[in-house]
Formats: C-alpha cells, sequence, structure tokens
C-alpha cells in the first residue's frame, strides 16, 4: 500500500518535518503582540495560515450575533483563523459563507455537517439557532475529538450527534490514521487517500440517514408529523427544514449519488465546497439537477447565480438551493 502519509506531497506540506519546529517557534507568546501589529500589514500574507500563541486554549468566534467557543487553537486550523481575525474567518469568503450558512438555519429543525473538521459550522449554527439539532460526521479520529472538545466546551451535547463517520458510498470503509496529523489536526484527508493503518471507519449513505433526520425532527415539532400547515412555505408540509454543509475534498458527487431519496424527500439548503481540481461538474449537475436546484458561487460578499457549476480556482464554496435569485434577493440575501 502507497500510504499517503509517506508520498512526496505528504512531506512536502510537513516541510520535509520542519513545520512543527518552525510553527512551535512561531507560537511563542512573547512574539504574538508584534506579530499581530505587523502581520496584517504585510501585502500578500495570509494571516490565518500563522500559528496562535501555543499557551491560548479557546478562541471566541462571532457570528449572527451570537458567540460560540473553539478550542485548541494551536491545533486547529479553524480556530487559529479566528485568533488572527480577532472572532471572525480571516478570508472574507469564508466568513460570508459561515454567515451565509447560519442564516439559511436560523429556522432549520436539523443541520447536517458532513467533514466537519473541528466542526466551526455546527457550533455557529447552534450557536444561532436553540432549536436546531445537528449530525456531524468526521472519518479522522484525531479530529472527531476535536469536534467532541467543542461541542462539550459549547454546552451542545444535548443537541450534537457526532458520527465518526464517513457519508458517501454505504458499506464501504477506510484506513484511516490515528496520530495526531503532526502540526495541525488534518483538514484535507479524503476517501480517495491510502493509509497504512489499522484503524477504518465505515461510509454511510445520504439516503440512509433520511428515516433519522424525519423522526427526529418529528418527535421536536408534532406538526411535521401530522401534516398541519406551518406558514413558512419552505417547510413543504411534513416535510422537516433540514440544512446541510459538505467538505470532503472532492468526495461530493458520492454524496449525492447514494443522496436521490434524501434531496427529493427534503429539498435541503445545501453549501458544498467543490475543488477545481477534483471536481465533476457534469456528474454533480445530474445529481442536483433533476430535483431542481439553483446554483451559486459563494463570494466575498455575496452569491453569484450561476446556471451552470463551473469551479473557480479561487472560490471553493456553492449555495445549492431550490430558490431563484429573485426569491434569494427577496430573502435579503445579495445575489448577482
Amino acid at each position: 500500500m502507497n500510504d499517503h502519509l509517506r508520498t512526496f506531497t505528504a512531506r512536502r506540506q510537513s516541510w520535509f518535518g520542519l513545520k512543527l519546529p518552525v510553527k512551535t517557534a512561531l507560537a511563542q507568546p512573547a512574539l504574538h503582540p508584534l506579530l499581530r501589529t505587523i502581520a496584517p500589514r504585510i501585502r500578500g500574507l495570509k494571516i490565518g495560515r500563522l500559528p496562535a500563541p501555543i499557551e491560548l486554549t479557546e478562541i471566541r468566534g462571532r457570528v449572527g450575533g451570537a458567540d460560540f467557543i473553539l478550542v485548541e487553537p494551536f491545533r486547529c486550523e479553524i480556530a487559529k483563523e479566528f485568533y488572527w481575525g480577532r472572532g471572525r474567518r480571516t478570508e472574507p469568503e469564508d466568513a460570508f459563507a459561515l454567515d451565509l450558512m447560519v442564516a439559511l438555519s436560523a429556522d432549520a429543525d436539523v443541520f447536517l455537517d458532513i467533514g466537519a473538521y473541528t466542526g466551526v459550522f455546527t457550533m455557529a449554527v447552534l450557536a444561532t439557532n436553540e432549536n436546531v439539532r445537528a449530525h456531524v460526521f468526521e472519518i479522522i479520529p484525531a479530529v472527531v475529538a476535536g469536534v467532541e472538545k467543542n461541542v462539550e466546551r459549547n454546552g451542545f451535547n444535548s443537541r450534537v450527534t457526532v458520527h465518526p463517520t464517513g457519508v458517501g458510498s454505504p458499506d464501504t470503509w477506510m484506513k484511516v490514521p490515528i496520530g495526531d496529523g503532526g502540526s495541525a489536526l488534518p483538514s484535507f484527508y479524503s476517501s480517495d487517500m491510502r493509509f497504512d493503518s489499522d484503524a477504518e471507519v465505515r461510509f454511510t449513505s445520504l439516503d440512509a440517514l433520511l428515516p433519522e433526520v424525519l423522526a427526529e425532527a418529528s418527535e421536536r415539532d408534532p406538526r411535521l408529523h401530522a401534516g398541519e400547515g406551518v406558514p413558512d412555505v419552505s417547510r413543504r408540509g411534513e416535510a422537516p427544514r433540514v440544512t446541510v454543509k459538505i467538505d470532503v475534498e472532492g468526495g461530493e458527487n458520492d454524496v449525492f449519488a447514494h443522496g436521490q431519496d434524501f434531496l427529493a424527500a427534503l429539498h435541503p439548503d445545501i453549501l458544498c465546497e467543490v475543488l477545481d481540481d477534483r471536481a465533476k461538474p457534469r456528474e454533480l449537475m445530474g445529481h442536483l439537477g433533476e430535483h431542481g436546484y439553483r446554483y451559486y458561487l459563494v463570494g466575498e460578499d455575496r452569491l453569484y447565480a450561476r446556471t451552470t457549476i463551473r469551479p473557480d480556482p479561487r472560490l471553493r464554496d456553492w449555495l445549492f438551493t431550490l430558490k431563484s435569485p429573485d426569491q434569494m434577493r427577496a430573502a435579503g440575501y445579495p445575489v448577482d
């Protein structure tokens, strides 16, 4: 087996073993008052990639008028962004994507975070919607532990189910590394990578989640089960209001290929990462188009309505929804 961790790509990503000691040196607390003054002024520097102080145990984020906590910013790639962004993500398109998901989930019954990393979207959605229930899916054991720490720290245990499981082609298995990821918790592992490991995770399908989502939503809101009218027509009678975030490093077609019943029954609003070098847009449009989905590229401060999915070399996130551009504008979303 060609273990990904032994490939040239992986070794280059770790700077051939130098990344951790360099990061540790830059993370010394004495340097950070100076770094926080100078770094934002350096043109072209992505400050969110710099390490947070090694002694910092947690950082507070703010979105949609609510606060939440992310722990271990030295180890978590997303938490350190909130340190450098002073409570916000450092790249404007990433901050806007988080704002967008929070706004779309304001009246959601269930939120699915597929490829959650340490769960920033889940923490933000639950902080702003006290009625939503979340299901979090993550395949790397060390990252699952990071999610669980964030859930515990925010007091969301009763509202979140953490699944150490992948979502895609059902009943398949993947060997996963059991280490801590070196200089940071890994955020880019995907189902097409191979690892020489004794640990395995199972994949389930989006369709397999449908009965659980329906049962859970009906327990919380009897109207969904009884079919009583709900003022918000987007709830579609008996269907609960569901939102989904997908970040699976190029595996989104597997998610949608085995999620056709889920899409047909619930028509969730979906925020999905579509990578320029891994996407299969024609296949993706085939999975979504027959359900009436519209496509919006997520920009720095607005949505760009598109008739086709064409991956962008810089902007990674797309919104898939049944809502037309006029409906999105009427709801207060900026759309070009």
